[in-house]
């Protein structure tokens, strides 16, 4: 089909698996009726004719069959939508006209219960497309019907509308009893849930908002404790913890809150350690590649990762002064504020990023700069509503979001830049039946017990 037909019968939707199922079992009826006549007129070449349709009517079913085995979902999903944008009879909801070319639609598995639909945009608008959403989610029926449509977006040259479909009633979340399962084969990736990753090698820092109780901080720490459990490197690798409210974290090992007086001079200077760590470890691959003679990035050097985890970041904030005195030049908001910039812009080329929590208040006033904001590429919300995304994402990735679900603690919208995760999903972080916090100190304390970390300007 390349052209619109108004009056195309709906006979042409049905898929050739079942065309084959149907014509070799009608022929097998031919058959069996001209066996009756042979019965009654004893001609030879009946019985030869018999014979013969026998022979194609059971290849023709036989092939029928294999390819009903071969008909995936995906093969299913992108009939259903021809079916119901090509037919006259479903509404022609692109509102085609007879010898008008046909959109190409291509349906493609991304992972269990996901698929892309890309419907082209030739003779019609990507407006129009666009709008298809709901229509598409109705036409997956019957054995589809678990399907619906949750994200949408064009292009960037305006040529295609791809549309994600997912299995709404699977449940990818994780269930940890044991922190071990947590640990993950490849150190540049981090489990969200089943089948979602925040890879690091295509991301940047994260930034991470909600409410309180929304279950942020036990999902930070569940990348946490992948990270602490792939080990330090030899490149002065970290994971610090800043916890400027002094609450559970801060009991942990090797985390750095407020002290009695209300003062962070620990917090910032654990920030410009971190900073110089990025420089250090930036100067290692720089000579490795100059040595290579082309670029090596922080995972070929057998780098791991480096994180440092900023826990009610605009909180920190409120402590520090504006600007700085003589006897403290670098105790100010300047300071902080110029050392996380440096972190989150030129950290994630040497393996370093942040990881920045906000509370649904802090949003609110904006102090979240702009540079940190769109320098965190990796973005989660949790128990979110779209009054508090519209602070985090453009607009333009909010149209087919379902806002009218009713989220609960670890529920999460979630987006990342690596070709996968770059519109806005659902997701839910792992459900840890242990004692989250006993391991994560157990694990900052053996990360920090392993062979001392090598000076990095002395090795190189």
């Amino acid at each position: 089909m390349r052209f619109y037909k108004k009056d195309r019968p709906l006979i042409s939707f049905i898929p050739i698996c079942y065309k084959l199922l149907f014509i070799g079992l009608f022929n097998l009826l031919i058959t069996a009726l001209l066996l009756m006549i042979h019965s009654f007129i004893k001609v030879e070449f009946l019985l030869l004719i018999v014979k013969n349709n026998t022979i194609i009517s059971v290849l023709i079913i036989i092939c029928g069959f294999i390819m009903r085995l071969l008909y995936s979902e995906h093969i299913a999903i992108k009939q259903k939508v021809q079916k119901a944008l090509y037919s006259y009879e479903y509404g022609n909801p692109l509102n085609l006209k007879d010898g008008q070319l046909l959109p190409n639609i291509k349906c493609k598995r991304i992972n269990n219960g996901v698929y892309e639909l890309t419907i082209s945009a030739i003779g019609n608008n990507v407006d129009n497309i666009l709008n298809l959403s709901s229509v598409i989610s109705s036409s997956l029926n019957r054995k589809l019907k678990k399907y619906a449509v949750t994200q949408s977006s064009s292009d960037i040259a305006f040529n295609s509308v791809s549309f994600r479909i997912e299995n709404v009633l699977i449940d990818n979340s994780l269930m940890i009893t044991d922190v071990s399962e947590l640990k993950q084969n490849d150190h540049t990736k981090l489990i969200v849930q089943n089948g979602t990753f925040i890879d690091l090698t295509t991301s940047g820092s994260i930034l991470c908002a909600g409410k309180t109780r929304s279950g942020k901080t036990t999902a930070i720490i569940s990348l946490l404790i992948q990270a602490l459990q792939s080990g330090p490197d030899r490149f002065g690798s970290e994971i610090m913890i800043i916890d400027p409210k002094r609450a559970e974290l801060s009991v942990c090992p090797h985390t750095f809150t407020i002290n009695n007086d209300g003062e962070v001079d620990e917090i910032i200077e654990a920030m410009q350690h971190f900073s110089n760590v990025i420089v250090q470890r930036q100067k290692v691959l720089n000579e490795l590649s100059m040595l290579k003679g082309d670029a090596v990035h922080w995972w070929d050097a057998d780098m791991k990762v480096s994180l440092i985890f900023i826990d009610e970041y605009l909180s920190l904030r409120a402590t520090l002064p504006k600007k700085a005195t003589k006897e403290r030049p670098n105790y100010s908001l300047e300071t902080f504020d110029g050392l996380l910039k440096k972190i989150v812009t030129m950290g994630a080329s040497a393996g370093c990023y942040a990881i920045i929590s906000i509370a649904e208040a802090s949003v609110n006033e904006g102090g979240l700069p702009a540079l940190i904001r769109s320098a965190c590429t990796t973005k989660l919300l949790f128990k979110p509503t779209i009054e508090e995304a519209r602070l985090i994402w453009d607009n333009s990735k909010l149209n087919e979001i379902n806002n009218g679900r009713t989220y609960n603690a670890g529920d999460c919208w979630f987006s990342s830049t690596d070709g996968i995760n770059d519109n806005i999903s659902f997701v839910h972080f792992p459900y840890m039946q242990f004692s989250v916090y006993a391991e994560l100190s157990r694990l900052l304390t053996e990360y920090y017990k392993k062979e001392p970390q090598l000076n990095i300007q002395s090795e190189y």
